[in-house]
């Protein structure tokens, strides 16, 4: 089946890569939408067509000026910065999208904890929604129970979020934050604001999802392994383990909630969580695959292909499912940084592939970040406790 597929602002290469080979494979022909100085494109070859626009915008008029006389089956987000885009251009296409005024809350975390309590979905208390540092002066600091986290209601890459032990380094916090005003890889302005939430500790995870009809037809499980404390960078990932049987219905629906809470019917979601066998705890969530190598790795260790139901989903096709296999092995992911420990690597442990990119590391940026990555090894191993052992060393 001929179809023309609109990608917005697509950020990283291999996720580009691999939805470029996906509709080589399926036929389709692709078009990207990216700001005039990105080079994420350059290295694929089957591109229909590159549009090239001064920056990514919400505004219906502009998307249209930006596409002119080009007419498309289906518009995809490239990055989290382009989920809103890729519905209010949908709209006026005609083509399906989710509900533009209610999937703002996939963005803005202060709109998805208003959202969340309404849908009954399980999360942090929110503390505080602060527009500026200088709404700090507002809060009874006295009434706080510290830790708490503090992070922007916009950006991404956990950029800024962050434990904070005292009123000083909250106010530290959105004093730094407020400095950000714009993504340097789409120009995107972000949403100014912060929210003061309740810490939670535990371990992290992610659930990557398949939602068809609000319900969800497919999943996998990630745990997250995150830099030290107070900042909140991922530095590793493991797939291949199930939700645990205590959790596993009590999460499911709180996925299908959110899922109705954006008015989504049909689509693909990263849903963030800490999960303890006490309680379980909603981060945040978002209405399209993950990033950091997640989709990789779920389809190595589950034959899923989230960007394959991604694509059918906002072309409103068909899509089941592949039936599952069960596995005695698990796969991995562990970020390089300049920063972390050298690790012994256990024989149980074996290497599926590296990725070295030294050049990608921006200068100035903070220690564990998305933008200190030199690369990363994909790994697999039997022995699941090996594997989160070394992926954990930082």
């Amino acid at each position: 089946m001929n179809m023309d597929f609109l990608l917005l602002h697509p950020v990283s290469d291999w996720s580009l890569e691999r939805v470029a080979a996906l509709c080589d494979r399926r036929g389709w022909r692709l078009t990207i939408v990216t700001i005039e100085s990105s080079t994420v494109g350059d290295r694929v070859a089957t591109l229909h067509e590159w549009i090239r626009v001064p920056a990514l915008s919400d505004s219906p008029r502009e998307l249209l000026a930006q596409i002119g006389s080009r007419r498309f089956d289906a518009v995809v987000a490239g990055n989290e910065f382009a989920v809103i885009a890729a519905d209010v251009l949908a709209r006026e296409l005609g083509l399906y999208h989710n509900d533009v005024d209610r999937i703002r809350a996939s963005r803005n975390k202060a709109l998805m904890r208003k959202l969340f309590t309404a849908y009954e979905v399980p999360q942090p208390r929110t503390v505080a929604t602060l527009a500026s540092a200088q709404d700090s002066r507002d809060v009874d600091w006295a009434a706080v129970a510290f830790p708490v986290i503090v992070k922007p209601v916009d950006m991404a890459m956990s950029l800024f979020v962050r434990k904070c032990d005292s009123r000083d380094e909250v106010e530290e916090t959105l004093t730094r934050m407020a400095a950000f005003k714009t993504s340097r890889l789409t120009n995107y302005a972000f949403d100014t604001g912060a929210l003061v939430e309740e810490f939670v500790a535990g371990p992290e995870y992610s659930l990557e999802c398949v939602v068809r009809d609000e319900r969800v037809v497919a999943h996998a499980l990630t745990r997250k392994f995150v830099s030290p404390l107070p900042a909140c960078y991922e530095v590793g990932h493991i797939s291949g383990s199930d939700i645990p049987e205590r959790h596993e219905r009590a999460l499911l629906e709180a996925v299908e909630r959110i899922a109705a809470s954006w008015g989504m019917a049909q689509g693909v979601m990263h849903v963030e969580f800490k999960m303890t066998p006490e309680r379980l705890s909603v981060i945040e969530a978002a209405a399209r695959p993950a990033g950091g190598h997640v989709p990789e790795l779920v389809e190595i260790q589950h034959g899923l292909s989230l960007e394959d139901a991604y694509l059918h989903a906002r072309a409103g096709l068909p899509w089941e499912p592949a039936p599952r296999t069960a596995r005695s092995d698990w796969h991995g992911i562990r970020f390089g940084f300049e920063e972390r420990s050298p690790a012994d690597r256990p024989q149980s442990v074996d290497v599926v592939h590296v990725h070295d990119e030294p050049d990608g590391v921006l200068a100035g940026a903070e220690p564990f970040s998305v933008n200190r990555r030199t690369g990363f090894s994909l790994l697999r191993s039997a022995s699941l406790d090996d594997l989160d052992r070394y992926i954990r060393t930082v």
